[in-house]
């Protein structure tokens, strides 16, 4: 079995996600089911999918402590499936995406399989800023089966039998980065986890985050979540270490940012995010929290 596994406020989104998902080809000799974790106070995921037939196996999960962290145990502690598949609930599901998982999990002899999220900006979206695409994650997704050293749930493939008892830590789970701590935990205990390009989902971006401020502020938090999970249990000397690297790297993103952006926007933005990340990764480490990313 495939349990599609999906953690949720109730945004009306998650209806075109679980329709894309019923309409994925399931592979021979599979089933599917789908858990949808409820994490809002007064139940609207469950609201939403009050007598809904999806045409599989759905059950809605009462969670309702505003923490994903909570959310996606409730996920796992509830699956039946061999093959656990997260998918977020702004994201819709291309038809051979199950396929892709499983083929490419198979294949190459992983715990965990990461597909790419395309994001649908929407119209009105200035050229340069598509262009620029700043909020697409570039894992070189057709070096089909590379091995990558950590993950996220958006679109994640997990293999029941190497998840054991690891579950995501509630500390992480109203400022975002529990998915980047749960997956450095999944790979530090030897479980093998790959990039595909056969399973694609597509993310619809609303107006308010198709902005150079929400792209950079987004990336200052991936910093901060960065170095909040890298310099667990490290000393000081680790810690300035990180710091120097991370102080290098931010004046030069900020010093090619504002040389290239007369000529060349999009490719400056690129060098603008950086030092957005490196910037976060400085506020990390005196102890800067990620503003909340779960509501």
């Amino acid at each position: 079995m495939i349990s599609v596994l999906i953690a949720s406020m109730g945004r009306p989104f998650l209806l075109s996600t679980i329709d894309s998902v019923a309409a994925a080809r399931v592979p021979a000799g599979e089933s599917v089911e789908v858990i949808v974790a409820d994490d809002s106070v007064d139940g609207a995921a469950a609201r939403l999918l009050d007598g809904r037939d999806v045409g599989l196996p759905l059950r809605v999960l009462p969670a309702g402590a505003g923490n994903v962290s909570i959310a996606r145990n409730a996920c796992l502690d509830a699956a039946a499936g061999d093959w656990l598949i997260f998918v977020d609930d702004d994201e819709t599901v291309e038809p051979g995406w199950l396929e892709g998982h499983l083929s490419a999990a198979r294949d190459f002899a992983a715990d965990a399989v990461f597909g790419p999220v395309f994001p649908r900006y929407p119209a009105g979206t200035p050229a340069w800023f598509v262009a620029a695409d700043p909020l697409f994650q570039d894992w070189r997704w057709d070096e089909d089966g590379r091995p990558h050293p950590h993950g996220r749930t958006g679109n994640t493939l997990i293999r029941r039998s190497a998840l054991g008892g690891l579950r995501f830590d509630p500390a992480f789970g109203r400022t975002g980065g529990e998915d980047h701590d749960f997956f450095l935990r999944f790979a530090a205990a030897g479980r093998r986890m790959v990039v595909t390009c056969r399973a694609r989902a597509h993310e619809d971006i609303p107006a308010a985050r198709a902005t150079p401020a929400y792209a950079l502020a987004r990336a200052v938090r991936s910093g901060e979540i960065y170095a909040r999970t890298r310099l667990v249990g490290r000393g000081r000397e680790a810690a300035l270490a990180f710091s120097v690297d991370a102080a290098i790297k931010l004046a030069a993103g900020a010093v090619l940012w504002l040389a290239l952006r007369p000529f060349d926007r999009p490719r400056a933005f690129g060098y603008g995010r950086r030092a957005a990340v490196n910037l976060g990764k400085l506020r990390g480490v005196v102890g800067s929290r990620p503003l909340a990313a779960w509501r």
